[in-house]
């Protein structure tokens, strides 16, 4: 009976192995992703299977039915107001507890012995472990909630893991593990100042460029468009220009010059009215909103700005009133002496510096402040209201969330655009006056798409008279606004 007990469980584990393999080839032809029954399926494998050809050939099957469903499955949080509903954190936490399973998974399988004898088995091990992680990382910019602790370290471990594969024996060739390379590039380009819709043409722009960089531990000679990262610690990666490298630091560099340069070749010829599908790009690219996502880019990549001014971190609970979106501050200006009719939030201030905040949300309605959207904000009992864009925004919860504001006039004059002399496009926009602290001439928000050609007639509120007025730069595009140098 002892003697025939390997070959029971050698037959029961076939069995299992056939049950699922049927199983989880059904879910991959389902319209949708159950997290809650890849959980299952994986938790079986980790308990159950003892057959390690099986258990590898399992791990195969899910990953690829696991993928085959996951961008629609991330599509869903697109558009979604932060701080998210509870029900949508509930999804987003399932998937990426799911995620760091399925990556610890293949972490346990991942032995000394496999890396040394079947390196390209390993290879794919360290492949889905850098895939899993980075989806959690895109996961949790998604919804503009902070990257969960450790999770940076074990991606950065993966890396280190693919150093020690005995495939090349020039080191300074080995394979650069592509989610890896994914999750550096899209983190350099500050993924927490996009939107969700935006963050996805980010992440579609990353793939199409991350075999570009490298990661050497030398450090290049061009520091304007360098990165660093520690291995050994959990945290993302930091510019040169902003950050110095501590002494005791074990540092790996790589530079994004060269996406930089791709970026703005990309923009230029979008401009020239190159189709996106040229360019291998998504249709989003030829809008004002992709374009400007790409002019983003090539910032991002290209100079790595540092802080103009400290930041001054407030103990003392300053509050602040805050009204967001472009047609409610118009309404607002519209109606000084009667601002109770207008939503207006209440907010902490966190930190401040010379040309901006960082706010805590207190009370009042957040459901309109959106990412690259302008803000009107009121310091205390100021009595004028600051011009603001929202650059960034972090919600741990469905209670909470942070922004980053940026000022960019201390006051606006509410106008609508015209279309022609006779008929008037009910848009409201602001006109921005003059500040030579600021920028050099006057200029224009109004919503994305809005103002089209080289110029734009307005009428003031509350007159009959129009300006012509001419657009000579683009200073801001995103999917929310756009804002203008303009010249009469």
């Amino acid at each position: 009976m002892m003697a025939d007990q390997p070959v029971t469980d050698a037959l029961t584990d076939k069995k299992r192995a056939r049950a699922i393999f049927e199983y989880l080839s059904l879910l991959q032809e389902a319209e949708t992703l159950d997290i809650a029954e890849l959980e299952k399926v994986l938790v079986s494998l980790r308990a159950e299977m003892k057959d390690a050809a099986l258990q590898q050939a399992m791990l195969e099957k899910l990953v690829a039915a696991f993928r085959a469903h996951l961008k629609p499955f991330l599509r869903r949080f697109i558009g979604i107001r932060i701080p998210l509903e509870r029900a949508f954190r509930q999804q987003i936490g399932a998937l990426q507890h799911f995620l760091d399973n399925l990556a610890t998974t293949h972490e346990t399988l991942l032995t000394p012995l496999l890396i040394q004898q079947q390196p390209k088995i390993a290879l794919n091990f360290m492949e889905r472990i850098a895939f899993c992680l980075y989806q959690h990382i895109y996961a949790s910019h998604l919804v503009a909630a902070p990257v969960q602790a450790g999770i940076w370290q074990r991606l950065h471990g993966a890396y280190l893991h693919s150093l020690r594969l005995p495939l090349i024996a020039d080191e300074r060739q080995r394979p650069l593990l592509a989610a890896y390379r994914e999750a550096l590039l899209l983190t350099s380009a500050q993924p927490t100042s996009y939107t969700a819709h935006e963050l996805e043409f980010v992440a579609e722009y990353v793939r199409k460029c991350a075999s570009m960089i490298t990661l050497t531990a030398e450090m290049p000679q061009d520091d304007d468009t360098v990165f660093w990262i520690e291995p050994a610690r959990d945290f993302a990666l930091f510019a040169l220009t902003r950050r110095p490298l501590p002494s005791g630091y074990r540092a790996f560099y790589f530079s994004t010059a060269a996406v930089a340069e791709q970026a703005k070749k990309d923009l230029e010829a979008l401009s020239a009215g190159t189709g996106a599908e040229a360019l291998h790009l998504p249709e989003v690219a030829q809008t004002p909103a992709g374009q400007g996502v790409l002019r983003r880019l090539t910032i991002a990549w290209g100079v790595p700005g540092k802080r103009h001014f400290p930041r001054r971190r407030q103990a003392n609970h300053r509050r602040a009133q805050l009204c967001a979106g472009l047609a409610r501050f118009c309404q607002l200006l519209q109606k000084k002496n009667n601002a109770r009719e207008v939503d207006i939030s209440q907010w902490m201030i966190i930190n401040e510096s010379p040309d901006g905040y960082a706010l805590m949300h207190l009370s009042g309605t957040i459901g309109h402040v959106r990412i690259g959207d302008v803000v009107a904000l009121r310091p205390d009992a100021s009595p004028d209201w600051l011009v603001c864009l929202v650059r960034w925004a972090i919600s741990e919860n469905p209670e909470h969330i942070e922004i980053g504001l940026q000022i960019v006039a201390l006051d606006a004059i509410p106008v609508t655009l015209v279309d022609d002399e006779s008929r008037f496009v009910r848009t409201p926009i602001l006109l921005l006056p003059e500040y030579p602290s600021l920028r050099k001439a006057s200029a224009l928000i109004a919503p994305t798409g809005a103002v089209t050609g080289n110029s734009c007639a307005i009428r003031l509120s509350g007159s009959k008279k129009i300006r012509s007025l001419s657009r000579l730069e683009v200073c801001e595009q995103n999917s929310c606004i756009e804002m203008f140098a303009l010249a009469e």
